[in-house]
């Protein structure tokens, strides 16, 4: 049986538990069934306690859903700026992707396939949550750009597609190693990637 969300008033915020409750269930769905298409509305209503109405008060379809529960599960990567772009983005990716294993890195690979396999997640993944994270880093990118230390030439758009793959490839397709970890090879393929973007005299 579903428990019906209580009436917001004017003003009211958003119950953040019941979203918690949606995304918890719907993340311990997509780890117990091998395809997400056995994740249903209805089989997160059951487990949730959350009714379907209230849910899409929240996301607009389940695909919107699914991109949200994979989301949350990602590899956070933060990062500080103090001034050295090149710096600051080695320690922010060579620390910010290393939770891949266990359960963590079966959903992060399981966000990947259904990203390539499902139009409607990859598109409701990347509108509302890859492309709003990428800002912070266009931002800083520009601010480098008009400092001299980064060449005014270059589409910081693609330097970060670069990146952001490359980081994606060392953890979760090449993976952590004893002998060279993944953390050391991001930090040698930023090295080498920033010399490739510095202004040219």
């Amino acid at each position: 049986m579903t428990t019906p969300e209580p009436p917001r008033g004017p003003g009211r915020p958003r119950d953040t538990a019941v979203e918690e409750a949606v995304l918890t269930a719907t993340i311990e769905l997509l780890t117990e069934f091998p395809s997400a298409d056995d994740v249903t509305i209805a089989a997160i209503t059951t487990r949730s306690g959350i009714s379907r109405a209230a849910i899409y008060r929240r996301w607009s379809s389940r695909e919107e859903l699914l991109a949200a529960a994979l989301d949350s599960v990602r590899s956070e990567v933060k990062t500080t700026f103090t001034g050295d772009l090149r710096v600051d983005l080695a320690d922010s990716f060579a620390v910010g992707m290393v939770d891949v294993t266990g359960a963590s890195g079966d959903l992060i690979r399981k966000r990947i396939v259904l990203g390539l396999q499902n139009d409607k997640v990859r598109e409701a993944s990347w509108q509302q949550h890859v492309s709003r994270r990428r800002v912070h880093l266009t931002e800083a990118m520009s601010e480098a750009q008009a400092a001299g230390t980064l060449d005014s030439s270059v589409d910081t758009d693609v330097l970060i597609d670069l990146i952001v793959g490359m980081s994606y490839y060392q953890f979760v397709v090449r993976g952590p190693s004893t002998a060279d970890g993944a953390d050391d090879r991001v930090r040698a393929a930023i090295e080498l990637l920033w010399r490739g973007v510095q202004p040219r005299d």
